[in-house]
Parts: structure tokens; C-alpha cells; sequence
């Protein structure tokens, strides 16, 4: 990269402290016009302090995500308020992604000419930290570019420090959030966001998770390849795959069993042993992220949302999602006592009670709402009995309650814990 001059520094440096008041500014301002609304008549609900989170930009809708994924913390009515939050903005102008690729990646000695010979300037994607170019090396390989928008580090460094010294405010103001204790969520929230602003750690990730399969001699299932000499904290260059979401209707998966249970094998399969093998798991595998590739093989996308587990906990969720299966509510209460994170004596006996009176009135089908009501349901009886979900150990469950659904689209026929999958649970 380019030596910056001491009077570019000096500029760099106003143009931060420029933004930083800039962004105190939004944020106390869009604060004050729903203070109004509520001295207006309004009343401080979830839905109003959504739509606040979402006019208030990156931070606020990354904590929007963490509250909607945290039901043993939050209260239940921010949870459901929050589980629409997508991450999903306005682009902002190519120029401005340009500046970014300069910055990171042209130096004296080449320009961004030198390295590609062509960028798409409509994105195929766009959230609050990224969007997502296509683009073309000068050696002709088609590549897809996540860049980091402008000013995203400085505007999460800002908001988290506003957040850090208004949280009394925010607890006062709404008294069900007290028993959250907001303080130590903060400290969490901030070592996650500064690692889905760090694009080297999630090429990390993509790359050992490419070393697991070429260690197994798994060629059913692919990752993207990083370009690690187009790498940096804010701009990740990997090789461009194209295909086909395993729910696409002109694939076929859905009229064709056969190959349907074979695609979600290998998805199972895949996932199951990486947890076993690296102890760490992609955590956000949804539809969108499942791609049939042209050669049959199957891309696992988007490693920004990586979680881990202990291992003694990762039996209790596997033994916890087969008793939900079956609904054995006397197996899930031990599941959920397994755990550990209790600092009580639980009566099994009583919670199965709970787990069955609740959960019998939550419906079994392939639709994310159940998905959301039964950890919701999960997590306010644990909460009860004075158990806790640990984050990572919620972002697991939800995923493998994910497959669970996800098969009865694509493999109704399949059951999530067999062949080599049992195996694994039985072992773990």
C-alpha cells in the first residue's frame, strides 16, 4: 500500500473526527424523535425500538441480530421484534467501493487496472458491514469481491462506545431489560463485530474449513478459494461459483428424492464431522448459503457467522434435538439440565411437565416462525428453572433444528441423526 504523507494522515485524521460527530449526531438525534414519539403517547415497545435500531444503521441492526438470537437473555417480546431485522441495506455508490479497493489493495507499483480487467458495479449483494461484487482478474478468473463499506469501523467503534455509557439510560427506560445485564453482552457484541469487520479472519475460516475437506478427501462439497495476495481486513477476493439454491424449483431437488437425500447427506455429513474435526461451526447455513454448483459438487457459503461449542455441551444438543424429534419431554428436560449452565438443583421431573404443556402447542412444520416460537419456548422454560443457553450453544440448536426442517422440503424421508451422523452423536 501506498506510504501515507504526513498531511494525508492529518486530513485522515479530521475526516474521523468529523465522522465521529457526525455519527453522535445521528444517533442522539434519531434517540430524540423517538423519545418524542414516546412523550407523544407512544408507547417504548419492541416494535419502537426496532425501527429505531434500523434508521440508526450497522451497529444497532448487528445488536437487533444478536438480540433475536439470544431468547435465553432478552425478554420475549424483543426477540420476536428483532427476528425481521434483516441485514439487508441500500448499496453505496461504486465510486465509494472503488476508493476502498485503492486503498486496500493498489500500490506504487500497480493500480486496480493492473489487477482487474473488469468490476461489476451493481452489486450482487448488500448488507450493513459488505456488498458483494462481481469481477474479473487480469488473468481472466472470475472472482466475487466482498469490500467493506466506508467508515464502518470508525461508525461500530463510535456506536458501541455511545452504547457502552447509555445502557443505564436504556435499562431505566425499559425495566424487563435490567435482567438482561446489557454490560458483559456489550463486551461479547464487540468482540463479534470486530471480527465480521476483519474479512483475514473470515478467509481463515473459508480456508480451514477447505483444509478439513481435502483432509477427509470430501470432493461432494466445495468452499469458495480465498485469494489471499487480494486479502485484507476489509476487502476478501475469493473465486466466483456459480449455481443453483438447493430449494431453486429449475433445480429439481424437490421431484427428484433420490438425489434430494443424497444432497443433504453430504450437507449433514459435512457439517457433522467439521464439528467433530475443527470445533467449529458454520452457524448461519440457511437456504442462500447452499449452493448446487454446475458439476454436482455443493458450495458452502458466507463464512461471517462461525460459532463454537465445548464439547461437553455438544452432546446435550444433539441428545436435546433428537428428544425434540420424538417429543420426549423427559429426555429433553435431562438434555437441557446436561447442559450445566445452572447454578440450581433442577427437578427433571417438573421441567419435563413445562417442556411438554408448552411445547405440545408449538407446530412441527418447515416454516422459520416455528423454528423461532420453539427456541423462544425453550429458552423461556429454561429461563424457569434457572437454565441458561450459552450464545453459541443457541446459534447450534437453531441450526440443527434448521436441518431438521430443511429436510422435510428437500428429504422428508431422511432422518438428521443416522448412518455416520449417529455414529458421530453416539460417540460425541
Amino acid at each position: 500500500m501506498l506510504k501515507k504523507s504526513p498531511l494525508s494522515l492529518v486530513k485522515s485524521s479530521v475526516s474521523t473526527s468529523l465522522n465521529v460527530l457526525g455519527r453522535i449526531q445521528k444517533t442522539v438525534s434519531v434517540a430524540g424523535l423517538s423519545a418524542l414519539r414516546v412523550a407523544q403517547g407512544e408507547k417504548m415497545d419492541a416494535q419502537l425500538l426496532k425501527e429505531s435500531f434500523e434508521q440508526m444503521g450497522v451497529t444497532y441492526i448487528k445488536l437487533g441480530q444478536f438480540i433475536a438470537s439470544t431468547p435465553s437473555i432478552f425478554p420475549r417480546e424483543y426477540v420476536l421484534a428483532f427476528q425481521d431485522c434483516l441485514d439487508q441495506t441500500t448499496p453505496v455508490p461504486f465510486d465509494e467501493i472503488l476508493a476502498v479497493l485503492r486503498e486496500e489493495l493498489a500500490n506504487d507499483e500497480r493500480g486496480l487496472g493492473d489487477i482487474f480487467s473488469y468490476i461489476d458495479p451493481k452489486p450482487i449483494a448488500s448488507a450493513s458491514i459488505a456488498q458483494v461484487h462481481k469481477a474479473v482478474l487480469s488473468d481472466g478468473r472470475k472472482v466475487a469481491l466482498k469490500v467493506q463499506k466506508p467508515k464502518v469501523a470508525a461508525i461500530i467503534h463510535t456506536d458501541l462506545t455511545v452504547l457502552h455509557s447509555s445502557f443505564w439510560v436504556v435499562e431505566k427506560i425499559i425495566p424487563s431489560m435490567r435482567a438482561a445485564n446489557l454490560a458483559p453482552i456489550l463486551d461479547e457484541m464487540r468482540a463479534r463485530m470486530l471480527m465480521e469487520t476483519d474479512f483475514l479472519a473470515e478467509s481463515r475460516h473459508i480456508e480451514r474449513f477447505r483444509d478439513y475437506l481435502k483432509k477427509i478427501g470430501n470432493t461432494k462439497v466445495t468452499a469458495p478459494t480465498v485469494h489471499k495476495n487480494l486479502t485484507t481486513k476489509r476487502v476478501l477476493t475469493m473465486d466466483l461459483l456459480v449455481g443453483k439454491s438447493l430449494v431453486d424449483e429449475t433445480l429439481g431437488l424437490t421431484n427428484n428424492a433420490e438425489h434430494a437425500k443424497q444432497a443433504m447427506s453430504d450437507v449433514l455429513d459435512t457439517w457433522f464431522l467439521s464439528l467433530m474435526i475443527m470445533g467449529e461451526f458454520h452457524a448461519d447455513l440457511h437456504a442462500g448459503n447452499l449452493m448446487m454448483l454446475e458439476d454436482g459438487r455443493i458450495a458452502f457459503l458466507d463464512f461471517g457467522l462461525v460459532g463454537q461449542i465445548e464439547p461437553k455441551s455438544l452432546q446435550a444438543c444433539f441428545m436435546l434435538v433428537q428428544n425434540l424429534q420424538v417429543s420426549d419431554y423427559l429426555g429433553i428436560a435431562q438434555a437441557m439440565v446436561d447442559i450445566g449452565m445452572t447454578s440450581t438443583k433442577v427437578n427433571v421431573n417438573r421441567l419435563g411437565e413445562d417442556l411438554h404443556r408448552m411445547l405440545g402447542k408449538v407446530g412441527k412444520d418447515n416454516q422459520p416462525e416455528s423454528l423461532n416460537v420453539m427456541m423462544l419456548e425453550l429458552a423461556e422454560i429454561g429461563k424457569r428453572h434457572g437454565i441458561h443457553f450459552p450464545r453459541d450453544f443457541a446459534l447450534l440448536l437453531k441450526q440443527l433444528l434448521y436441518f431438521d426442517r430443511f429436510m422435510v422440503t428437500l428429504a422428508p424421508d431422511m432422518e438428521l441423526f443416522e448412518g455416520e451422523r449417529l455414529k458421530i452423536v453416539g460417540d460425541g
